[in-house]
């Protein structure tokens, strides 16, 4: 499958005391891939998917979605990226689900027949179809928080970010929300979500990337990351008998000392 983000020694200093938010972290997505991007919190998570956003520029590194260079061209990126950052806002709550995404397929200039079969489509995707004509303030958080995604959709877009997309979810629906992100991506369009939650990260994630204090600790596959906290554990205790496995919750947290140093 094609590269649709590639992410290279990306750098983004905050305020006039220049804080390095991010240092250099680097990291690619395949179309189809769900990637997820660990770290604690501060290790600059949210800053590296709002500059793949083009919400933030990058201060040094590069950033390409689909080719394009997010710095040099951030409207032609932008084209190819969804967004999903969460919360209860973002929708009109006396307007039904349909309406409120014309509304916003409107304003990605999306037109005629076309504008009517996208929001079809994707409220379809994110199985809200039959409760299209609802008005959004009668849904629970879950199904706002698919209606992001069904927002974030509109325009097939190659890219979708989500940042902690199923955070303070009841599991049901936390469930519900993690079989639509697997399903976007079984269109070939890839996904990068940051999360704190190791068990959606296994389920989903065909690679993860670790951060910490901004930059790259780890990038590969579940695997690599297990491999790697197994290896550290051999460091940290010699002699001790080796566990045969981790869980990525258990690999995470052997590696979580590490990452302030990253």
């Amino acid at each position: 499958m094609p590269e649709v983000l590639h992410v290279s020694h990306l750098s983004r200093f905050m305020g006039k005391e220049k804080f390095p938010a991010v240092s250099d972290v680097s990291f690619g997505v395949n179309a189809g891939e769900i990637h997820a991007l660990l770290g604690p919190n501060g290790a600059g998570k949210t800053t590296t998917v709002k500059c793949c956003a083009t919400l933030l520029a990058p201060s040094g590194g590069k950033v390409i979605v689909s080719g394009v260079d997010v710095a040099k061209n951030p409207r032609k990126a932008r084209k190819d990226v969804g967004l999903v950052l969460g919360g209860e806002l973002g929708f009109y709550p006396r307007v039904s689900a349909r309406n409120n995404l014309l509304f916003f397929a409107d304003i990605a200039g999306i037109g005629g027949k076309e504008r009517h079969r996208q929001v079809a489509e994707k409220l379809e995707l994110v199985d809200l179809a039959d409760r299209a004509d609802d008005k959004v303030e009668a849904f629970s958080r879950g199904m706002r928080q698919r209606l992001h995604i069904a927002r974030a959709l509109l325009g097939n877009p190659k890219l979708l970010l989500l940042d902690e997309p199923t955070s303070g979810l009841d599991p049901e629906i936390a469930l519900q929300v993690r079989t639509v992100i697997a399903q976007v991506a079984d269109q070939d369009i890839a996904v990068l979500l940051t999360s704190h939650l190791m068990p959606e990260i296994e389920k989903l994630a065909d690679k993860i990337t670790i951060i910490g204090a901004g930059k790259t600790y780890l990038s590969g596959g579940l695997e690599d990351v297990k491999t790697a906290a197994l290896k550290e554990f051999a460091a940290q205790n010699p002699g001790v008998a080796q566990p045969h496995s981790f869980t990525l919750e258990d690999a995470y947290l052997q590696l979580a000392s590490n990452l302030v140093r990253a």
